[in-house]
């Protein structure tokens, strides 16, 4: 399965208090599990607010390098493509206390340099197990920035009806909000993915920050569900040499999309339809909002419709990690032939 051009949208912003997230950073840096770390991160005296926003960016599939476009803004809320250090309070993440606030490609400075840095958990979700008939034409739904009460439940309803699989890429303070949902989402079958805790701009962070954005969300997920999910899907598609090695270092997968609904800047139902139906291919991934936007109740009118269309065109739906599966089938299966021929 080739790879294809790529775009990324939306954007949220959220707050902790201070002394929430220092004690979540000590526990978690000073060797304790995620589950000690959540119980601070848990504690009834933190609030944690979340809104979104959205904005566009293009970039290879899974990982590959960035090529360009600029991150818009809706719903009246100004878009800004660097995560700031007073919603985010990142800085109290860093372990000795170290005060950096966010930046662009890595550690700088003495203190970041002689910090080691903080280490991911291996992921916990099993593998899949998915074997790709030959002349399969596989594709992936997925859903960014949830979940919430308002639309999840109506596009879980629509999957079920249509008995199709999809992937929820979920942001860290709504995971905190919705835990049931999140348990909803995984009874359901559908595949789970991490989309950092703030939504953050991960090309303008440095290692420990990436790590920490990437790290609450999975302590989230374990108290939710069990288990952490080794998908990683960056905000607005924003993607680093750096980011890309430390996903790949902590066995974790790096998920773009191939076509972009734009469900998140007010696309009409129409408008949208016509996209996927003219931009889907075999083995691609398209990307939709289960939360962030105030024009989503157009998304719970479109799935039905392009699941419809799709299977009219002989498209099997498949999780991302399914498709992952069938595409290293075929790698595999492309290398083996080649060593007999060869």
């Amino acid at each position: 399965m080739g790879d294809g051009e790529i775009g990324m949208a939306g954007r949220g912003k959220g707050r902790w208090t201070k002394g929430a997230a220092l004690a979540l950073a000590v526990a978690m840096t000073a060797g304790c599990s995620a589950q000690t770390g959540l119980e601070v991160l848990l504690n009834k005296g933190d609030s944690t607010t979340a809104s979104s926003s959205a904005g566009g960016r293009s970039e290879e599939l899974l990982g590959d390098a960035a090529k360009g476009g600029q991150p818009g803004a809706a719903q009246g809320i100004a878009s800004t493509d660097k995560a700031r250090p007073e919603d985010a309070n990142l800085a109290a993440f860093e372990p000795n206390g170290a005060t950096n606030a966010p930046h662009s490609g890595g550690a700088s400075g003495d203190a970041a340099a002689a910090t080691p840095p903080v280490k991911l958990e291996n992921p916990t979700d099993g593998t899949a197990h998915f074997a790709a008939k030959q002349g399969d034409k596989l594709i992936a739904l997925t859903f960014d920035d949830g979940p919430d009460h308002r639309y999840t439940p109506d596009l879980l309803e629509v999957l079920k009806e249509s008995d199709v699989k999809a992937t929820f890429f979920m942001v860290g303070t709504q995971v905190k909000k919705y835990p049931d949902m999140v348990k909803q989402i995984v009874a359901d079958g559908h595949g789970i993915g991490n989309h950092t805790y703030h939504h953050a701009n991960l090309a303008k962070l440095n290692e420990n920050e990436i790590i920490q954005e990437i790290k609450t969300t999975d302590a989230l997920f374990q108290h939710a569900v069990g288990f952490v999910p080794h998908l990683v899907r960056a905000p607005y598609g924003s993607v680093s040499d750096l980011l890309k090695s430390i996903v790949s270092d902590n066995r974790r997968e790096l998920v773009g999309w191939t076509v972009d609904t734009k469900d998140w800047d007010g696309a009409t139902v129409t408008a949208m339809r016509s996209n996927v139906n003219k931009n889907a291919r075999p083995g691609g991934i398209v990307l939709m909002h289960s939360f962030g936007s105030k024009h989503l109740r157009n998304t719970v009118k479109l799935l039905p419709l392009i699941i419809e269309d799709l299977r009219a065109k002989g498209y099997t739906f498949v999780t991302v990690d399914e498709l992952l599966a069938a595409k290293a089938q075929n790698k595999k299966a492309a290398q083996a032939h080649s060593k007999k021929m060869g």
